[in-house]
């Protein structure tokens, strides 16, 4: 494949780039556009895919979105605190009010009794009305750290999406796809799910390649991409596994649920070929499909849809073995 399937995409850069300024309301200066530019291109560096500051950058993004979460879990349940004391507090202020004016009412005598009663009645009315201040300043400061945690979150996900999506299709990549596998096959199993994986690598790409040029093996692989997708549900994922190499996982999803989504991913290929200056090229792909057992993770589950693809590969053309 050509490095065209791994470039960085200026256009889609610039677009976060000014996406980003426009977020933080700062001005569309060249200083200030360079940098958000850089930084988001450098983000989407093809050299950094394998490199080990990308790495390190996985492993923040994740902390980061952790740590957060139980910030914003924090925050709220304070909220939550800080109102209801809050309530309590003006409750309990408006009785002490009408406890007062009570006093007053019946206050015609100049008993010392009375007036010390109505000092402590004005003391503790001023501290409750304080204190009550104080609470309701520190929801709005709450409230406020709650929104700009919220502001980074949405961040952090338009970081992520960049980091896990392949630029040529569109597809997760595979440093996407080995975290979220993790995840998948947890619930899985927690939850006691079906999960399924399929993996499919187009027959004979190459002499696509060598024959009608790298260019036309990158629109080939686009288009394959956009009809994985349209047969997928939203809760599936499509991976870009290796140069021609896809992979689909499939949540809630038993080996024959996969292989009827395979199938219908074979007959939109036939019904909408790829056409190249009024040429139909006929693209076929071959596909092993496992599903995760009780005592494997999401790697084995990978590995033995691997071994699946390799006997469909040696069977000849756009076959589809299951996994035993």
């Amino acid at each position: 494949m050509s490095n065209a399937s791994e470039s960085v995409i200026p256009v889609e850069v610039a677009r976060i780039a000014l996406k980003k300024l426009s977020e933080r309301g700062l001005p569309p200066t060249p200083e200030n556009y360079t940098k958000f530019y850089n930084a988001i291109a450098t983000i989407k560096s093809p050299n950094a895919k394998t490199s080990f500051e990308t790495l390190q950058a996985w492993q923040l993004l994740y902390k980061v979105e952790d740590i957060l979460g139980e910030m914003g879990d924090s925050a709220e349940q304070l909220l939550c605190t800080l109102a209801g004391g809050g309530e309590a507090m003006s409750a309990s202020l408006g009785q002490l009010q009408d406890t007062r004016r009570a006093h007053l009412e019946l206050g015609a005598s100049t008993d010392d009794t009375h007036f010390k009663l109505e000092s402590l009645l004005n003391s503790i009315i001023n501290s409750t009305s304080e204190l009550h201040s104080s609470v309701s300043a520190s929801s709005v400061d709450l409230q406020s750290i709650r929104d700009s945690i919220s502001n980074i979150e949405q961040d952090l996900a338009v970081n992520r999406q960049i980091l896990e999506q392949d630029a040529l299709t569109g597809a997760m990549n595979r440093q996407g796809f080995d975290n979220r596998l993790v995840r998948e096959a947890k619930l899985a199993q927690r939850h006691n799910h079906q999960l399924s994986a399929a993996l499919f690598d187009l027959d004979d790409f190459k002499l696509v390649n060598d024959r009608f040029g790298h260019g036309v093996g990158d629109n080939v692989l686009i288009h394959i991409a956009g009809l994985a997708k349209s047969v997928l549900r939203d809760t599936d994922i499509l991976v870009r596994y290796g140069g021609e190499e896809f992979l689909i996982l499939l949540v809630e999803t038993d080996m024959n649920g996969a292989r009827y989504v395979l199938e219908r991913l074979q007959q939109m290929c036939r019904r909408n070929p790829f056409m190249y200056k009024q040429q139909r090229l006929e693209i076929t792909f071959s596909t092993g499909i496992a599903a995760l057992r009780s005592d494997e993770n999401g790697r084995a589950l990978v590995l033995r849809a691997d071994e699946a693809l390799y006997i469909a590969k040696r069977n000849g053309r756009g076959l589809i073995e299951m996994a035993e």
